[in-house]
């Protein structure tokens, strides 16, 4: 199912919609996440009455899943705390229109969240996002439950070309465009870790009206070339249409060349954005805290962003491939106005199943560095805010399956803030369980 690749919970086989006729004909099909008893199934509680089958028949699957997070500041920073708790739900359908008695190649896809307790991200210093899973609905002190995406597609050309649109929620987007290299439910925590991100927020919100379309290469089931079109204004919490695109619009265009080094997948990748709508430096962000933001007034212009990427497996486990060890390689470069942060790279190596005693645990470690606009820096310093040139950050995390539905990950970041406080030292656990 193409949009079960836009959610979290993507997986690394070729779905079955992108195999070659001699592929179909040879796979077996993967048993559903349900079945099985409990220590083997991937949903704890199964297949209620026969609820769960009944529907995927079909073309229904749903999936809920609950986040637990424990993160403190424990030195450094902002400000240190003894640590904050919060509690994520997400609520997941996907709908074959096909199996629905509708038309073959419609997918649709609903992602919801509920969110409540508090996060680190003003304590950490604001633009170094310490936590993906605390950012939806939004940041912060949020309790409540919202609708943060749901996106109708078609498939045409035989699985080679979709066409998208709806509410795009941006983490799940992302997903859908490194279906093999990103997930922030079950490996790293900072959102600098995952992607290389904060240029992009001057006009990317975490939710927004948009759509696109894109090829595919069938023998990886990657993106292959696309773009997107999207509105300017965060619709995570609302769902005003009316004004949609009233204030502009953002472009994101890409391609992704693939290739193969012994038998291993890996692809480099050129990205590029922009908006028409105008921007400064300190313009308000919604899940953002921005140094002085409001404060002064700089010179409104277009953002633009340039991005590539390189990816690549350096091992893979006989007869698994999803056990699999990969590095990622990441860089984005931005105007110094209306931009906040005019570049950022990100390196990271991460292993899946790298013990054969430990098939189902994760591993990673990351490092990143984002500059600061030499623009901003200027504005603030006129009110006698001195920013520093650049932040930085480290991240390893570990995380082990309990059982296929249950994982506990430990998490350990540092991060240098943009005010010259000392380098925040930012330990976490997370328990995640697939309902």
């Amino acid at each position: 199912m193409l949009l079960a690749s836009f959610g979290p919970l993507a997986g690394l086989s070729l779905p079955a919609w992108a195999q070659t006729d001699d592929q179909a004909a040879a796979a077996k099909p993967p048993p559903a996440p349900f079945e099985g008893d409990i220590w083997t199934r991937h949903q704890l509680l199964g297949d209620p009455f026969g609820a769960r089958s009944a529907l995927a028949d079909h073309g229904v699957t749903f999936n809920l899943r609950s986040s637990s997070f424990y993160q403190a500041v424990t030195s450094g920073g902002v400000d240190t705390n003894t640590g904050e708790v919060s509690q994520v739900f997400d609520y997941i359908v996907n709908v074959d229109g096909h199996k629905l008695g509708l038309w073959e190649g419609l997918y649709l896809n609903m992602h919801a969240t509920t969110r409540y307790g508090d996060d680190v991200l003003a304590d950490v210093g604001g633009l170094e996002l310490p936590n993906a899973g605390n950012t939806y609905p939004l940041p912060g002190d949020y309790d409540g439950t919202d609708v943060t995406g749901y996106t109708a597609s078609q498939l045409f050309l035989g699985g080679r070309l979709a066409v998208v649109g709806g509410k795009l929620h941006a983490l799940d987007t992302v997903a859908g465009l490194f279906p093999k290299a990103f997930d922030p439910v079950n490996e790293y925590w900072n959102v600098n870790s995952l992607v290389t991100a904060t240029p992009w927020f001057r006009f990317v919100n975490l939710a927004m009206w948009g759509g696109g379309a894109w090829t595919y290469d069938l023998a990886t089931g990657l993106p292959e070339t696309g773009a997107i079109a999207f509105d300017l204004t965060n619709q995570t919490t609302s769902n005003e249409i009316d004004d949609a695109f009233g204030d502009g619009v953002g472009f994101l265009g890409f391609h992704r060349f693939i290739y193969e080094i012994d038998d291993k997948l890996g692809y480099f990748m050129l990205a590029a954005g922009t908006s028409t709508g105008e921007y400064q430096s300190l313009n308000k962000s919604d899940f953002l805290i921005i140094p002085g933001e409001g404060l002064v007034d700089t010179e409104e212009k277009h953002p633009y962003d340039v991005a590539a990427y390189l990816y690549q497996e350096f091992w893979q486990a006989e007869g698994n491939p999803a056990r699999n060890a990969h590095v990622l390689f990441g860089g984005t470069v931005a105007d110094d106005n209306p931009s906040f942060s005019n570049w950022n790279i990100f390196g990271r190596v991460t292993a899946r199943g790298l013990f054969d005693a430990r098939p189902g645990d994760r591993m990673g470690f990351a490092g990143w560095a984002s500059g600061i606009s030499g623009d901003l820096r200027d504005t603030l310093d006129t009110v006698g805010i001195d920013l520093r040139n650049q932040i930085w950050g480290l991240e390893v995390f570990y995380n082990v399956e309990i059982t296929p539905w249950a994982h506990l990950t430990g998490d350990f970041q540092l991060i240098e803030n943009s005010l010259g406080d000392d380098v925040a030292v930012v330990p976490g656990v997370r328990m995640v369980v697939e309902f």
